[in-house]
């Protein structure tokens, strides 16, 4: 076999390992921009589900401002992988004008929420908007301060959601005629008020629920109730809302909206 013929298979050899490496690779890059652009597209898709779970004016502006910030990061990034997906860029624009208009009504409203099943959904959408907001200060997107802030305005939302909780107990007890049953559940929503009223911000409310549990103790002496059971009642409650505080550091691992 003459040197030519030798000289032309091992460069033949080599072209095709040269391709087969640079086919690989090509593919390894594909696989990988695939994986990446289906996070942010679930990562999109969790903050758009999270903020059309919350009621108009629930949230602070502080907080509805995050999401909106978050999910403005996520299209711009969304529109460097698919430049030509005009989708990405109309978000962009339409998440801004809307951070804009928080930023000029930022106050939030208080509104009780009534209905069981938006009451459980609301408070889903809670705990995932903590735990990006734990995520966002473990990679240092946020300062301490702005961390305790957020931390702080959340936990009040879930407060106010146990405090809606037993209200609306109250209100269905007092309904079926057990008034002593919601004597003891207005009497939950106050002590949890009351715990947390060092700043007097539910001054207002805690009276209101003082009124409330004074007239149906009359009520129900004039009636001569006797004091209901109400431990299982309490107990059942606890278990499905849980603590409204801040959950623990370990859902720092739980980076869901990396």
């Amino acid at each position: 076999m003459s040197i030519s013929i030798v000289a032309i298979i091992i460069i033949l050899l080599c072209a095709l390992a040269c391709y087969a490496f640079i086919s690989q690779y090509i593919e390894k890059k594909r696989a990988q921009k695939q994986r990446v652009l289906m996070a942010l597209k679930t990562k999109h898709r969790n903050f758009v589900y999270m903020l059309s779970g919350f009621p108009p004016h629930f949230l602070t502006g502080e907080l509805i401002g995050l999401i909106y910030r978050a999910l403005i990061d996520t299209c711009e990034q969304l529109h460097q992988i698919e430049p030509n997906e005009i989708r990405h860029q109309d978000e962009i624009t339409l998440y801004t004008n809307q951070l804009a208009e928080v930023s000029k009504n930022n106050s939030a409203q208080r509104m009780r929420i009534e209905n069981p099943h938006q009451m459980k959904e609301i408070r889903q959408h809670l705990q995932e908007l903590q735990r990006f907001v734990i995520q966002q200060e473990a990679v240092k997107t946020v300062n301490k301060v702005q961390f305790a802030s957020y931390i702080d305005q959340i936990k009040r939302l879930n407060l106010q959601m146990v405090v809606d909780v037993y209200i609306y107990q109250a209100k269905q007890a007092q309904q079926s005629g057990k008034l002593r049953l919601a004597i003891h559940f207005f009497g939950l929503a106050r002590k949890m008020l009351s715990t947390e009223n060092a700043t007097h911000n539910y001054d207002k409310q805690i009276i209101q629920l003082d009124e409330i549990i004074s007239k149906l103790d009359e009520k129900a002496q004039i009636q001569g109730m006797p004091k209901e059971e109400t431990s299982g009642a309490d107990e059942n409650t606890t278990k499905e809302w849980g603590n409204y505080a801040p959950a623990d550091e370990n859902w720092k691992k739980k980076q869901i909206y990396d």
